[in-house]
């Protein structure tokens, strides 16, 4: 029989996920900001991200193997590694992440929420389109909340002066990736028997190799190489840490539901963005009109929204002996969780 959490180690869960979430937003915006100089590492951030998820995970399970505690690097299987599905998944990892990291090169964090909005819109299609779910009434209604929330939010950008086009084209294409990969993250769990941690490694692998190219055809490897950054150890440790913090933000997500609910889960999420956002116009010292803020609100709305229709429409979602079914995340990630929002 399962244990009653205690408010203390709910509110632990809680801290946990916002210290996460919040932290690898700021410290990716800290690496990717020019802090390390005015070149573009956008790509090479990325890949080197996936490389150390890999060799954390490899550290972890040693560690794990050391004291006893079960867990286990998992064994690599061609067959599953190169399943067409979990390739897709890589695939769309690599693209999010990367369109994910030149947004956040180009705009603000507070920012953040409104220009990944479109990952809920994406969602929907593709579910649509793909999953050939229905969509209800209450979703569409978030869609539309959603897009007022974006509209509003870019206006006053653009009215403060603060607007990036790039950015907000690199948000877009960001949420389109996420959105996919949250759709083929599902086929995947069906193709591992719902190994997290081996899906995890898995696409890190792929996306290692993936990235590789990329890198070195931008010639970002090389910028990094021949410049004063192969020394910089708060370079290596600020990237280091951000390889850490986007590995964890799954676990991190998991655990919030497991010691939660879906719905608490939800309302977590919306209410980190709020916070994140206070956070980053206070660090910053930035300034922001009443109808910014209606913008931002809009948006949180039409993401609750729509997780409040997942939860009550049936699987996943339905009541099954006397306790709720999880309902899939596709909001936070980056992705990674796919990583998700």
């Amino acid at each position: 029989m399962e244990t009653k959490r205690s408010s203390q180690q709910i509110a632990c869960v809680i801290s946990l996920y916002w210290i996460v979430s919040i932290s690898m937003v700021f410290i990716n915006k800290h690496i990717l900001s020019g802090s390390y100089g005015i070149n573009d590492l956008s790509i090479f951030v990325a890949w080197y991200q996936s490389l150390s998820a890999v060799f954390l995970i490899k550290l972890v399970t040693w560690w794990s193997g050391h004291l006893r505690l079960g867990l286990a690097l998992p064994t690599l299987d061609l067959h599953q590694l190169l399943n067409s599905d979990m390739l897709k998944l890589s695939f769309s990892f690599v693209i999010g992440l990367t369109f994910n990291n030149l947004m956040l090169k180009h705009i603000g964090v507070a920012f953040y929420q409104v220009a990944r909005s479109f990952t809920l819109i994406f969602t929907i299609i593709l579910s649509f389109c793909i999953l050939k779910k229905s969509v209800p009434i209450l979703g569409i209604a978030s869609c539309a909340l959603v897009i007022m929330g974006f509209v509003i939010g870019t206006d006053q950008e653009d009215n403060a002066g603060t607007l990036s086009i790039w950015g907000m084209i690199y948000g877009i294409f960001a949420s389109l990736a996420n959105a996919v990969c949250g759709i083929y993250f599902k086929r995947v769990e069906v193709v591992l028997d719902g190994d997290s941690l081996k899906q995890a490694y898995y696409n890190n692998i792929n996306s290692v190799w993936i990235f590789l190219p990329l890198v070195i055809s931008s010639g970002q490897a090389q910028q990094v190489l021949s410049s004063d950054l192969v020394t910089n150890a708060s370079f290596w440790m600020f990237l280091t840490f951000s390889g850490f913090l986007s590995l964890s933000i799954g676990w991190v997500s998991a655990l919030q539901v497991k010691y939660t609910s879906p719905v608490t889960h939800h309302i977590s999420i919306n209410a980190k963005s709020v916070i994140q956002t206070m956070l980053a116009i206070m660090f910053y010292h930035e300034y922001k009109t009443l109808m910014w803020w209606c913008g931002n609100v809009l948006v949180i709305l039409g993401i609750f929204l729509y997780a409040y229709t997942k939860i009550n429409e049936g699987p996943p979602g339905s009541v099954v002996n006397g306790s709720r079914k999880p309902l899939p995340v596709y909001t936070d990630v980056s992705i990674q969780k796919a990583n998700a929002n």
